[in-house]
């Protein structure tokens, strides 16, 4: 720890986050501001996790093997009794603050009154030493304004240098800052900081620009992985040669979380499996003793309790062997969602986490669509690999990453990868529903051109985790009808939208293998899931109504017939007839940031009905 700050104390609690926050808005390296703290979240390397229970401890063996890890930790929520808390770490963060009084702009260390009694500086409100006494308490206030670059470093805004930067003199021996608010258009312009030692004088006018900080380098801070031997923030060991930009404290693109997430299919769904990940300390205390004494202890340990796995000695075995010394060989991200879809198409499952059941497709509906499924139940993980700030993906292109001075994909929550990653897993269900392969091939035909355009614009890589890379014009057929039937379902079985969520199953490109499939899902972190009102949507009779009255709706938007002719809707024009009043979701609910969509290709165009996928029934 740095000189003059107390060691956090154990027992002391900043705030609380959700268990899903911990995965996405304030993951290891993200700011949080709590009611008496502005903090970055601390990286794994300063969880005790050793205080975890067993229980937090979870496989998905499919992400382990695509992620090169050995296992994920689940945070649990907080205890009652702190005791049994597992608390995150977080450091305080920025370190410049002002007064609001005296308006002095300095790092806490030198402006905040002493902290006395048991209170931990890490959870405590921090007063101005020259403004507070025992009647009168003048809070500081953090920094508003940070810097960071391209490879996820972030550091406080250098004031003194901003100030001085004009100064013939260059910067004084013993700068001394102020901060005041004048004018009355609560601009930039208005905030002005001025050297009391020098009388340098500046605004934050143009700060925000790119080139803004130009000629100051990226010392590499990583304050999210705590402190050198020096006393200082940690610095990343590799030289940066990113552009610093400057950011405000709590705007979005301080922090993008890049999450991996998978769907629990066969055969690591099985029941036995789900045994094997409730008593994993027992099992893998079995498979890190002597190899011929593996069979022993695992036979005896099933005539414990034989009605537990099975009744079945040999099976038994054989699936203990299999989860814990069988790993599957190259997954990616393609492959995974490969995998997935086959397990969908195929024969109906019973397992503790993968349930489906088939139901008749409605008559109507027969030439367009050749398997509906109801999935009764589902287990989907989700981890946090790592995170970017200013772009939510890394550039793709070397030369371009050369320029811009860019070192990694993401950001390390760690200083040294570890054998685990955080995670949470969510229980859930669902309807799976895969179109007549013949009639995606005779729409793709049909419009092979129309969609041309919106190819040649996809050169942006944070579409859906590099969703370029699979595109196929089929992809904006499911995507959009995947959107709409989110639209549909939710005002009838009473879930709101952004809780539904989606994954689409298309071909890929660079591959033979044939998908036209989507999922529409609601999943949560409680291990019952939800209620069955999604799936009790996917019967025949009432998914065949939310069709009629799914094409009725889209048939119309309320900003026709702008929205429909239209070819340069969204991002970087990657949509086509797509608006917020007919077809666009919340984000939590797209996984490819609705982008890639067109109603006209569910239900045509007024000048052309004939593109509708589903033009006999217009």
């Amino acid at each position: 720890m740095p000189p003059g700050i107390k060691k956090p104390k154990e027992d002391k609690l900043t705030g609380e986050l959700r268990r899903s926050q911990i995965l996405t808005s304030y993951g290891s390296g993200a700011l949080a501001d709590f009611p008496r703290l502005s903090g970055i979240m601390a990286g794994l390397d300063e969880w005790r996790v050793i205080s975890l229970p067993e229980a937090a401890k979870i496989h998905e063996k499919n992400l382990e093997a695509m992620l090169g890890k050995e296992y994920f930790y689940q945070v649990s929520s907080p205890d009652t009794d702190l005791k049994k808390t597992f608390a995150l770490p977080i450091f305080r963060f920025p370190s410049w603050y002002y007064c609001p009084e005296c308006h002095k702009l300095d790092r806490y260390t030198k402006i905040s009154k002493p902290i006395t009694g048991n209170t931990s500086e890490y959870n405590s409100d921090l007063f101005c030493n020259e403004c507070s006494d025992s009647k009168h308490r003048v809070k500081l206030i953090p920094s508003r304004f940070v810097v960071a670059c391209l490879n996820g470093h972030i550091d406080d805004f250098p004031y003194v240098w901003w100030t001085h930067r004009n100064s013939e003199d260059g910067i004084c021996d013993k700068p001394r800052l102020r901060l005041d608010y004048k004018g009355t258009t609560g601009g930039l312009d208005s905030i002005r900081i001025k050297c009391e030692t020098c009388g340098a004088e500046t605004t934050m006018a143009g700060c925000m620009d790119k080139e803004a900080l130009k000629g100051i380098k990226c010392h590499g801070t990583q304050p999210w992985l705590g402190f050198g031997k020096d006393g200082k923030w940690y610095k990343d060991p590799v030289d940066c040669n990113a552009t610093l930009r400057v950011l405000q404290r709590s705007a979005n693109n301080v922090y993008y979380s890049v999450n991996k997430s998978a769907l629990t299919i066969p055969p690591w769904s099985e029941k036995l499996h789900a045994v094997f990940q409730q008593r994993n300390s027992l099992f893998e205390d079995i498979f890190d003793d002597e190899e011929d004494e593996i069979p022993r202890r695992l036979k005896k340990q099933f005539q414990k309790s034989p009605e537990l796995y099975g009744n079945n000695l040999d099976a038994f075995i054989s699936a203990a062997y299999q989860f814990y010394c069988d790993k599957p060989e190259d997954v990616s991200e393609k492959s995974l969602r490969c995998d997935e879809y086959d397990a969908f198409c195929n024969a109906d499952t019973d397992d503790e986490y993968f349930r489906t059941e088939s139901v008749e497709v409605p008559e109507f509906l027969s030439k367009y669509i050749s398997k509906i499924k109801l999935v009764k139940k589902l287990r989907e993980v989700m981890v946090l690999q790592g995170f970017r700030r200013i772009l939510p993906a890394t550039e793709s292109d070397p030369d371009e990453r050369k320029k811009l001075g860019i070192n990694n994909d993401f950001s390390q929550l760690s200083r040294t990868p570890l054998d685990w990653l955080p995670a949470i897993e969510l229980y859930g269900e669902g309807i799976f529903i895969q179109l007549d392969e013949e009639a995606v091939s005779a729409w793709e035909e049909k419009n092979q051109t129309r969609y041309a355009t919106m190819n040649d614009r996809l050169d942006v890589p944070w579409i859906g985790n590099g969703m370029f890379d699979k595109y196929h014009s089929r992809y904006v057929l499911l995507h959009t009808l995947a959107h709409l039937l989110i639209r549909q379902l939710s005002s009838q079985c009473g879930y709101a939208t952004a809780s539904i969520k989606e994954k689409i199953y298309s071909s890929f490109t660079d591959d033979s293998k044939k998908m036209s499939g989507i999922l529409i899902y609601t999943s949560a972190t409680d291990t019952d899931g939800s209620l069955g009102g999604l799936v009790r949507e996917g019967h025949t009779d009432r998914l065949g109504n939310t069709f009629e009255n799914l094409l009725q709706e889209a048939s119309w938007c309320s900003n026709d017939p702008l929205c429909i002719e239209s070819t340069t809707q969204g991002y970087k024009g990657l949509n086509y007839a797509a608006c917020y009043a007919c077809t666009l979701l919340p984000e939590t609910s797209c996984e490819a940031m609705n982008c890639l969509l067109d109603r006209a290709a569910i239900v045509g165009t007024p000048d052309n009905k004939e593109i509708a996928y589903f033009y006999d029934l217009l």
